[in-house]
């Protein structure tokens, strides 16, 4: 099926449908000539949206997602009881880069690895939202459910599927706006990662890689303004493992996700902003990492039914 990104003129290029009528009628040359390069430039376009659907689509191995939701220890010397009550609750919704398609084990996530590398006294119960494949608009349709949740901290990792579909970056943040926003209203803090170099992804060839080099490269810049414009946001910037990812071998036989190397290298760039929505977050509330159990919580071995605390912006 041909795919045009102008209209197609279904009648004349210059002129009314009284003119169209009238005997020794000729189009325009600058209207010819315009006509003739949109329609060139269509076919390239389109063209190249075909030969990037086909990339992407191409026969290879398929790879089972894994859900990274999970209890992470303290791993503070504070000495801090090492149990299930007071838990810290973080929430992740995102698309493929948090299921892990081509790992073997949840905890080589790279959102585990780094919720394991930052020192917290109590430990932190992660839930996982996301799915593989997921855009903005599929995080966007589970923000209730992970409000719901009652966190202290989201997470939202997705956008990669967008920009690869030729969603405009300045659009991209404003759907991820309109999921930050939506979030901030009852959770504390949340962290929002950017979009890596998806030209080195190892399924695009040339010069496809380079088209999605470009993408990316504004569609992260997009979503830092984004994340800057927001008090309690903080930025996970994935964009310093880049350079790593231009070696095949981190990637998994599907050619598009990271092996457990990659994930390591994503955590190692995430981590400092993770370490800043941890430090906000007890900000926030200046006993959250550290305080003890409440009453209620040692007899239930849950969180006490108390109203969600609202927090300014």
């Amino acid at each position: 099926m041909a795919v045009f990104l102008f209209p197609q003129p279904s009648g004349p290029l210059s002129g009314t449908d009284s003119e169209h009528d009238r005997p020794g009628l000729t189009v325009p040359w600058w209207a010819t000539l315009f006509g003739a390069a949109a329609t060139a430039t269509s076919a390239v376009i389109a063209g190249g949206i075909a030969e990037l659907y086909w990339a992407g689509h191409r026969r290879l191995p398929e790879l089972p997602n894994l859900d990274a939701s999970g209890t992470i220890e303290p791993n503070s010397a504070s000495g801090s009881p090492r149990s299930a009550d007071g838990a810290l609750k973080v929430v992740a919704l995102g698309d493929s880069t948090l299921t892990g398609p081509g790992l073997v084990d949840p905890e080589q996530i790279w959102l585990q690895v780094a919720l394991r590398r930052i020192p917290h006294d109590r430990p932190v119960r992660l839930v996982s939202l996301a799915a593989g494949g997921a855009r903005v608009a599929d995080a966007a349709a589970r923000v209730d459910e992970a409000v719901s949740l009652e966190p202290d901290m989201a997470v939202v990792a997705v956008g990669s599927n967008d920009v690869i579909r030729g969603v405009a970056p300045q659009q991209l943040a404003a759907r991820l706006a309109v999921v930050v926003v939506r979030l901030l209203e009852t959770v504390p803090v949340v962290a929002v990662a950017n979009v890596g170099d998806l030209g080195n992804v190892a399924r695009f060839p040339p010069p496809l890689n380079e088209w999605l080099r470009r993408r990316s490269q504004w569609s992260s810049r997009a979503v830092e303004a984004m994340v800057a414009d927001r008090d309690r946001v903080a930025l996970l910037d994935v964009t310093p493992s880049n350079g790593a990812f231009r070696d095949r071998d981190m990637f998994a036989a599907d050619l598009f996700h990271p092996t457990s190397a990659g994930h390591l290298r994503w955590a190692e760039a995430a981590q400092p902003g993770l370490q800043a929505a941890f430090d906000r977050m007890t900000r926030t509330e200046p006993s959250l990492a550290t305080r003890p159990p409440t009453t209620a919580e040692s007899a239930t071995g849950a969180p006490s039914a108390t109203p969600r605390r609202t927090c300014p912006s």
